[in-house]
């Protein structure tokens, strides 16, 4: 679970300019570093939910910058072992194929949300900044879910280039059955900065 804390953690660290001794938080907003900023637009949004689990829906606001799931679960999930997958793939701006930039194989799901429903500022920044609904643990109980205000920017890492980005998530149980998937593809634009 290091991978997901370095990834939800990754905005609490500085960013040192160079040999410069002055630093700076990604979180400043000078007009420079504005026009550097990535512009992120969520084409497309495609989600899977066995249907003989549960109901999965998905919307992308009008910005088209954020997104939200709703989730309607029909049978408890958990009683079996539990993996999820995450990657990320990329087809640079003028180019056709797209390639894989990483990729996590059998994360364990359930030890996954014991960790992150066990750290309060985890748990504060998920139910603020995503509006997720519940925090999730194993089983995971018959119910709703929903997760709101997911931004196409925390999905994808802070050094991009221009081009196409897939981002998928699946869930899949014991039985090797995939009961969950996500993809969003994102249009990415890399402002050049300016001289």
């Amino acid at each position: 679970m290091n991978f997901v804390r370095l990834a939800l953690f990754l905005a609490l660290f500085q960013i040192v300019n160079g040999n410069a001794t002055s630093s700076k938080s990604l979180w400043d907003d000078d007009e420079e570093e504005q026009s550097k900023k990535p512009i992120f637009r969520i084409h497309h949004i495609n989600i899977f939910g066995d249907s003989r689990y549960m109901k999965a829906l998905s919307y992308i606001d009008e910005s088209r910058t954020q997104f939200g799931l709703t989730v309607s679960l029909r049978e408890e999930l958990g009683s079996n072992f539990l993996t999820f997958n995450i990657k990320l793939r990329a087809r640079p701006a003028g180019r056709v194929i797209f390639v894989t930039l990483f990729q996590l194989r059998d994360l364990d799901l359930c030890g996954f949300f014991a960790e992150f429903s066990g750290n309060p500022l985890i748990k504060h920044f998920l139910q603020s900044e995503m509006q997720l609904s519940d925090i999730i643990a194993c089983p995971v109980r018959v119910g709703n879910y929903t997760l709101k205000n997911m931004s196409a920017k925390d999905v994808y890492p802070p050094i991009l280039q221009n081009g196409t980005y897939k981002f998928f998530v699946e869930v899949i149980e014991a039985t090797s059955e995939k009961v969950f998937a996500l993809q969003v593809t994102t249009e990415i634009h890399v402002p050049s900065a300016p001289e």
